[in-house]
């Protein structure tokens, strides 16, 4: 145990020695991006590499700005708005006529009745 300890620390030492400088700022988000691995969907089975469009950092941001262009060109559009009050179906008609008649029950028994509704 004593042996792997003190290799254990001579690789620790060694490899503090050759680490490169710390980067700060942009430097540091453009190495990081660059040197960040999504997922194994873009390597080939031989190994290959992608061609440059199928890369994650290329397909990923192209995919969300697609994705926020087809929503403002719907709020644009007209196709998503908000039109103040919702309409009202006959299921709507059927519980509020249901919650009246359970109020109305109540106020007639008394508020402190338990009636399991």
């Amino acid at each position: 145990p004593a042996a792997i300890a003190a290799a254990y620390e001579q690789r620790m030492r060694q490899k503090a020695i050759d680490a490169p400088p710390e980067k700060e700022g942009l430097e540091w988000v453009v190495d990081k991006i660059r040197t960040s691995y999504f997922f194994g969907l873009f390597e080939g089975e031989t190994g290959q590499e992608a061609p440059w469009y199928l890369k994650p950092s290329v397909t990923f941001p192209i995919a969300f700005l697609i994705c926020g262009a087809a929503f403002g060109a719907s709020i644009l559009g007209g196709a998503i708005s908000e039109r103040g009050m919702p309409s009202t179906d006959e299921l709507d008609e059927i519980l509020t006529a249901s919650n009246l008649l359970k109020d109305s029950v109540v106020v007639a028994i008394g508020p402190n009745v338990e009636l399991g509704l």
